[in-house]
């Protein structure tokens, strides 16, 4: 064989095997939103720092692109583009789309890890209903935050023990509206970005809240007093897409998976040494006081707390909303 013919037969062979051998499959772009802007807190210390660990697991599988928050679309509309397809991971609070996934209220009223709900088929189980209602899978809960009471004036004490709330105008949302009801308080809606404004004017007594940010939004030089111990958790999630999952390889699919299993963890974890921080603040710079319930009223107020929601996910009567209550809540 000349040299010419080795060269075509093995050009011939090369051209063969390229043909032969599967493509090499592109790395698969995600948009990601969030129900808050970049600069909330929540997203800037939790959601985008998940985005840039995913990009550095996925590389050359898969990029997380953060398209933005409310400006791209409103928290409340992001449930529908994210079914349609028009983003493909969200960072929201769950309670948010309560109208639409009723279910939603397993994540709240408990004090379920979350790698507990992933180990027991917590998780898989709530899973069936997101995926149900937006075409969506939860990939992460970010469960390492509960809420406070911060009032501006003292409370009074019942005779059970717990905080009096009679006479307090508390601004709420629907996850806790009942509890506060049932602690004597007169409830008013107030959206996130009017929050400061109703306080400033005196239109509101006091709110519940996450155990941090109420210095960064500004609020915590109107608050006197906060309540022990914290209930609920919150219900924040990163969700993806179902259709934009299946576009990835088995190989991506393994590794997004993987490192939100992990991220879950180290998240819950990294808010603990932020919140004894934030307290010292509040307690030494703004003067806060804290009223601490004895322990079984502490025990009393919690159940409280989590029975009203607890109730709301039992009525329901779905096989799959008791399921939901057992897992997350322990209930038969």
């Amino acid at each position: 064989m000349t040299r010419r013919n080795t060269w075509l037969a093995g050009a011939a062979l090369g051209a063969w095997a390229a043909l032969a051998a599967p493509p090499a499959l592109a790395e698969v772009t995600l948009k990601a939103i969030s129900a808050w802007p970049k600069t909330f807190p929540f997203v800037s210390e939790s959601f985008l720092p998940f985005v840039e660990g995913a990009n550095a697991a996925g590389k050359g599988e898969f990029r997380l692109d953060y398209i933005g928050g409310p400006e791209i679309s409103k928290a409340a509309a992001q449930p529908e583009g994210f079914k349609a397809g028009l983003f493909d991971v969200m960072f929201t609070a769950m309670s948010y789309h309560r109208g639409i996934i009723p279910e939603v209220d397993a994540l709240s009223g408990n004090t379920t890890a979350p790698w507990i709900a992933r180990a027991n088929g917590g998780l898989a189980a709530f899973n069936e209903a997101v995926s149900a209602k937006i075409n969506g899978t939860v990939l992460v809960w970010n469960a390492g935050v509960s809420f406070n009471l911060y009032l501006r004036k003292e409370p009074k004490m019942g005779a059970d023990g717990l905080v009096d709330l009679s006479g307090f105008k508390m601004r709420s949302v629907p996850t806790y509206d009942a509890f506060l009801k049932a602690l004597g308080a007169t409830t008013v809606t107030i959206h996130l970005p009017e929050i400061h404004s109703a306080l400033q004017r005196g239109i509101v007594d006091g709110f519940a809240f996450p155990e941090l940010w109420t210095r960064r939004f500004g609020y915590a030089k109107f608050i006197k007093y906060r309540i022990y111990p914290n209930f609920m958790q919150l219900d924040t999630v990163i969700a993806i897409n179902n259709d934009a999952f299946a576009r990835l390889s088995r190989k991506g699919k393994d590794t997004l998976v993987g490192y939100a299993t992990r991220f879950e963890i180290d998240d819950y974890f990294s808010w603990k040494p932020k919140i004894a921080k934030e307290r010292e603040i509040l307690n030494g710079e703004f003067g806060q006081k804290e009223v601490h319930l004895d322990a079984a009223a502490g025990e009393k107020y919690r159940a409280l707390a989590n029975k009203l929601v607890q109730d709301r996910l039992a009525g329901l009567g779905t096989p799959l909303a008791k399921q939901l209550g057992r897992l997350y809540h322990g209930r038969e």
